[in-house]
């Protein structure tokens, strides 16, 4: 048995064999061909040119209800080039003519067709060079028996009960892993707050990640025991330990039942503080969960994941359907992000300036969406539109100036007196609220509270904006310290700030699902929570049990710490109480 060691993710334990991922490229060797061995390298090409494409056509028969409607139009395109003379027919007469493997023959072909497109002026016809390397991909594997082990729209492998392992997961990735019934995650890289944690709280599975390479200890069907709450993965453990832990999964498990008695009661503290706990979500998918624990309502709809793993934008008749489809289920309010993409999460399809928004501090955002309206207006005439048939508010993301947020409210207001010409229904009065992640705007938040009509302190960003830190770089994301003074200092300026204008204030970050801080920002005079639905249960067992006249004493001490270190002595003891 082998132990190792990263940041845990979760309260539970999963025990299963490992998926682990593998890198997609691949490389091929020119190998001469004899001439009478020609039609037996062809016949193998063409074999697995067939084998492809009746993976393809398996993939198409296979397709979720859920999945994006260009789906099926994008296996089709990729099953008709499957049948493309200039690329089987010509892959062939490189066979015949060189002498050489089918492998080599198909590459070769492939680098030919990348070269025309890639000079091609037009962007979409560009991109397709992606489509003829991912072909090939798919037969190059065929040809050469190569288990892909990879997360994309192909990935027809069955991986229920499977512990995902890997070097780190995209938010795209993530998406494929969804009602695949995985365990457990396991990356090299990534901590609390990277984009693979978040998902994995949403989807209910504990994760281990930060194993700084550690993970090539791990082979594919080891079996595998992640240890969520103390960051420890086992590798094929004895049957004794593998009882123990067990044992201590089926004790979780009775702990989440006994948690389901809140469900019914009152968000309501000790000393009688009414505090609305809300729920996060990514897609429709989540709701089941949301409701399950009776949440006040969607704080947080991160509406990216509708514009990811596709070759164009979401219509403006997509978003609605799915806006009103989040809307009409949850029948509570419903806060729908604007479009929040760069940084560590990033399109497929191309437009302009995209490789600024790759950068934490570029082009990402409300920059890139006002830098690109033709993103931003069907989204909004879509979330307008959805606003007809429940609370709808709008929040957009990453706000740092007061122009920005003046040219949000003018381009809002030119979308409503849109639809009113054309009489589409709308809440006219919908709230406006801006997302609190730089630390610029938690500065000015009395000023922006003049123009919103809400707050959300977003911790993920504002952290990592006032430490100077990526939270997605490996070597430094050591240094994300939720209760680094300078940021209770920002976190409690907002409050007031919302507080002095009469205006909510909620907090939608990975804090506000622990229950290590639900004391903390209980006392920075927090009333609003939004969390993954999966922790709500968690934090309502704290709100209940708290009383915040108790905390002002401790809470003076932490406000008023030195360092880091001097806050984490204080919290414990507040945590005690």
């Amino acid at each position: 048995m082998l132990s190792l060691f990263g940041s845990g993710i979760g309260r539970g334990i999963a025990i299963g064999p490992a998926y682990v991922l593998k890198n997609s490229d691949i490389e091929t060797t020119r190998i001469t061909i004899h001439a009478k061995d020609i039609n037996a390298e062809v016949k193998r090409f063409r074999k697995a040119v067939f084998e492809t494409e009746e993976k393809y056509k398996a993939l198409l028969k296979n397709l979720s209800k859920d999945a994006p409607k260009e789906s099926a139009a994008f296996i089709n395109a990729h099953l008709l080039m499957l049948k493309d003379p200039l690329l089987v027919d010509e892959s062939i007469k490189i066979i015949q003519k060189e002498l050489v493997n089918a492998e080599y023959a198909l590459q070769s072909q492939a680098d030919n067709l990348i070269a025309v497109f890639e000079k091609m002026e037009d962007n979409y016809l560009r991109e397709k060079r992606s489509d003829v390397q991912h072909i090939t991909n798919r037969i190059l594997r065929n040809l050469m028996g190569i288990v892909s082990h990879s997360l994309d729209e192909y990935n027809d492998e069955d991986l229920s009960g499977k512990v995902i392992v890997g070097r780190d997961l995209s938010p795209a990735e993530t998406m494929f892993v969804r009602d695949r019934k995985v365990v457990a995650f396991v990356t090299d890289l990534g901590s609390q707050i990277s984009h693979t944690a978040i998902v994995a709280r949403s989807m209910k599975l504990p994760a281990v990640v930060g194993l700084h390479g550690s993970s090539k200890y791990i082979s594919d069907n080891d079996l595998l025991v992640v240890d969520g709450l103390r960051g420890i993965i086992l590798i094929n453990p004895s049957d004794s330990v593998l009882k123990e832990y067990k044992k201590r999964a089926r004790k979780i498990r009775e702990r989440e039942k006994k948690l389901t008695t809140l469900i019914r009661k009152a968000s309501k503290t000790e000393d009688g503080e009414r505090i609305q706990l809300m729920a996060n979500i990514e897609t429709a998918k989540e709701l089941r969960e949301v409701n399950r624990v009776n949440a006040a309502g969607i704080g947080l709809y991160r509406t990216e994941y509708l514009f990811m793993n596709r070759n164009k934008a979401p219509t403006e008749k997509e978003q609605f359907q799915a806006y009103k489809r989040i809307v009409t289920n949850v029948e509570k309010p419903v806060v729908i992000r604007t479009l929040d993409i760069g940084g560590d999460k990033q399109l497929e399809f191309n437009y302009p300036n995209k490789s600024s928004s790759e950068s934490p501090l570029g082009l990402r955002a409300v920059r890139l969406c006002l830098n690109h309206v033709d993103l931003f207006k069907p989204q909004l005439r879509a979330i307008l539109r959805a606003s007809a048939y429940g609370k709808v508010s709008i929040m957009i993301p990453m706000v740092s100036n007061f122009d920005e947020i003046n040219q949000v409210l003018t381009i809002i207001k030119q979308t409503k007196t849109e639809l009113k010409q054309k009489n589409i229904p709308f809440d006219s009065r919908i709230k406006i609220g801006g997302m609190i992640e730089v630390p610029a705007a938690a500065i000015m938040a009395e000023i922006f509270a003049q123009k919103l009509d809400f707050l959300s302190i977003g911790t993920n960003d504002l952290i990592q904006y006032t430490l100077a830190i990526d939270r997605v770089d490996d070597a430094v994301n050591y240094l994300y310290d939720p209760i680094h003074p300078a940021v209770l200092q920002l976190i409690r300026h907002v409050i007031r700030a919302g507080e002095k204008a009469n205006i909510p204030v909620s907090l939608c970050g990975e804090m506000a699902g622990n229950v290590r801080y639900t004391r903390l920002l209980l006392g920075l005079g927090l009333k609003q929570f939004s969390m993954d639905a999966t922790y709500l249960l968690n934090v309502k067992e704290r709100v209940i049990a708290a009383d915040t006249s108790r905390f002002r004493y401790l809470m003076g001490k932490i406000m008023n710490a030195e360092n880091p270190t001097q806050a984490r002595d204080y919290l414990g003891k507040l945590n005690e109480l």
